[in-house]
């Protein structure tokens, strides 16, 4: 009876964990509106921290809130050549991990046509 129970809490703790440790899917890049002007360039960051090198706090909506502060920033509706940019530092009590976006900020506009932009480069796999 022990051992059932024993192998039933570890279970749920370890699941726990891996259910505790995701997120859900940020679009980050979504299709610009049908008119819009340009705002410029913007960049927001979110950061977590791995507390004790175990424990994640506020570690699965980093994406998230960098993505809204970029928005907020700029006073824009969407990103749209979106880049993240991820980087970690050690504290004395953990790791504090930063996701930062950046992209060209968006704000629908009604009637307005949308600027032209230059083309822009494509990346092509080399098959050799």
């Amino acid at each position: 009876m022990i051992v059932r129970v024993g192998k039933r809490a570890l279970a749920t703790l370890v699941v726990s964990l891996l259910v505790g440790c995701t997120g859900l899917p940020v679009n980050v890049a979504p299709v610009p509106p049908s008119s819009y002007s340009e705002v410029g360039h913007s960049s927001g960051e979110g950061c977590g921290m791995i507390f004790l090198w175990a424990i994640p706090i506020s570690m699965t909506d980093r994406v998230e809130r960098a993505y809204d502060r970029a928005l907020e920033r700029s006073h824009a509706t969407s990103l749209t050549d979106t880049v993240l940019v991820e980087s970690w530092y050690f504290a004395l009590i953990g790791t504090v991990v930063c996701t930062t976006v950046e992209g060209l900020a968006l704000e629908k506009s009604e009637g307005a046509t949308p600027a032209p932009r230059a083309p822009r480069a494509e990346f092509k796999k080399n098959s050799h």
